[in-house]
């Protein structure tokens, strides 16, 4: 092989090994990046397994609330109203 072979064959490498060498770098960080941010792990969620039952406990009156009061809007009475008496 000449040395014009051999250098063309290495400039013909270049880029397709610079590629694979950056995506693996790419994936090492990202991985990295992942496993410090705690996946699965909501922002602003409790983490304390009573403060996620009173977390639940919280949401489920919110909803019986919410509900009570479309209840009410489709009976025709406002959310804060007390029903009439005959209505």
């Amino acid at each position: 092989m000449s040395s014009e072979t051999v250098a063309l064959v290495l400039l013909l490498l270049a880029c397709p090994v610079g590629m694979c060498l950056m995506m693996w770098l790419m994936s090492r960080y990202q991985r990295k990046n992942q496993a410090q941010h705690q996946p699965g792990h909501v922002a602003g969620a409790p983490t304390d397994p009573d403060a996620k039952g009173a977390e639940i406990t919280r949401l489920q009156a919110e909803i019986d609330q919410l509900k009570a009061a479309q209840r009410d809007s489709e009976e025709g009475h406002a959310p804060g109203d007390r029903p009439r008496n005959g209505s």
